[in-house]
């Protein structure tokens, strides 16, 4: 696939661009956009980002979950599209993880505005609370435990209107992130695409099966940007893209804490929007090369890359 090599000084390293058309499909190429273009849209002030706020309303719900297996709490909180505007309508599964000691009581304060910003845009999310404290190497079964149960039938107002002629997608932080990661490469629930967010470790990314975007921080001193560039350089499967947020901590993702400014909630419904709804306008923002794409947009990146393989 044609790369296109951009001076240090700018940030991004390297990017592959496809037809957004053939990207739903895999496979194909097309032009790289030049470095001049870029900096022709920084000289017009045309480089912005896209909202974070989609046009439904949001609530939670907790409900029991049989089978989890990380300890202590066997519920997960549901967040889905509420309101006039999501009456009789039916918005395809997330299933997200959180990261170490955020579960329990401390998930929802800790992840409240990334939940909603990705829920408002049409997508039910059940979030598992188990795992409340200290570190769940199998944490990544109650995150596709969640997807089982929810497709059994669990009683819940959210859940009821699940799509689910439409594939599910997976995200997660921290250790959610690698847990994530490893959801990525498992069969059986019908996964059409990953975010991984600073994720802590990047052991399984060989084995990941669906279009991913691997993001991080360049001031994240827990899970240091080059281990997840390593994660993602370690994934064989396109389209796949690597984010690196200048400044962004470990924290970014959080509701609170840190310098975190939620720089990720408008990209990551925007990739299930891409793989599980066939949006190519959300495809891309997150592949393209718009003036709000992810790799140009004007959030800072350190680095960025996109490939598309071929």
């Amino acid at each position: 696939a044609p790369i296109l090599q951009k001076p240090a000084a700018m940030g991004v390293k390297t990017e592959t661009f496809v037809l957004l058309s053939l990207l739903i499909v895999g496979g194909g190429h097309s032009t790289p956009v030049t470095w001049s273009d870029r900096i022709a849209l920084q000289e017009q002030g045309q480089v912005g980002q896209p909202s974070a706020s989609g046009p439904y309303e949001t609530s939670w719900e907790l409900v029991n979950v049989s089978g989890l297996v990380s300890g202590s709490y066997h519920d997960a909180w549901v967040i889905y599209p509420s309101g006039t505007e999501a009456s009789d309508k039916t918005f395809p599964l997330l299933s997200f993880a959180h990261g170490k000691d955020a579960g329990g009581t401390a998930l929802k304060p800790s992840y409240t505005t990334i939940l909603e910003a990705a829920a408002s845009f049409g997508f039910v999310i059940i979030a598992p609370r188990s795992c409340p404290e200290h570190y769940c190497t199998n944490f990544y079964k109650d995150q596709l435990q969640c997807i089982t149960a929810a497709k059994e039938g669990l009683a819940s107002t959210g859940l009821e209107s699940v799509d689910w002629s439409k594939s599910v997608g997976i995200f997660g932080h921290s250790m959610g992130g690698a847990a994530t990661m490893i959801s990525a490469g498992k069969d059986g629930y019908d996964i059409a695409a990953a975010f991984f967010l600073h994720p802590y470790y990047t052991v399984h990314a060989e084995d990941i099966k669906v279009p991913a975007v691997h993001g991080t921080g360049s001031s994240d001193q827990i899970c240091p940007a080059e281990e997840v560039k390593n994660g993602f350089d370690a994934n064989p499967f396109y389209p796949k893209v690597f984010a690196e947020i200048e400044g962004a901590t470990h924290l970014e993702p959080n509701s609170s804490g840190g310098r975190n400014k939620h720089r990720w909630d408008a990209y990551v419904p925007r990739l299930f929007m891409c793989h599980l709804n066939g949006d190519s306008d959300a495809c891309d923002l997150i592949y393209g090369s718009t003036s709000d794409s992810l790799c140009y947009t004007d959030i800072e990146m350190t680095d960025c890359e996109v490939s598309v393989g071929g």
